[in-house]
């Protein structure tokens, strides 16, 4: 994310988030929707990269992107639909290997 966003034109943000969520929307779509309509979701998404862990949240944000703008799985990625995430640093993965879980869920829950 620092290397993405310190000093880049608005343009070359542009290009690598467009490059992005066109990437993780064909995954997703390779996965499947949801087979009923989704009240909330969680991530969680596990990485061995070289950047630092905080700036990976930025493939959770290209993902919730997606997820509402692209493919219209979620009504939106606020607090009440967007509840849960988790990112972790798992060294056993191939090096800048990310895997995202994506849990829905059909009910409204008691949070």
């Amino acid at each position: 994310m620092n290397k993405t966003y310190a000093g880049k034109h608005w343009s070359s943000r542009k290009r690598y988030t467009d490059k992005m969520r066109g990437v993780i929307k064909v995954l997703l779509l390779e996965q499947g929707g949801p087979p009923f309509c989704v009240k909330w979701y969680s991530v969680n998404l596990q990485s061995n990269a070289r950047t630092d862990i905080d700036n990976r949240i930025m493939a959770i944000k290209y993902l919730n992107d997606v997820l509402e703008k692209d493919l219209g799985w979620v009504k939106n990625d606020g607090p009440k639909v967007f509840r849960e995430m988790s990112v972790e640093q798992v060294d056993q993965m191939n090096k800048d290997e990310f895997k995202a879980t994506i849990t829905f869920y059909e009910d409204g829950g008691d949070r």
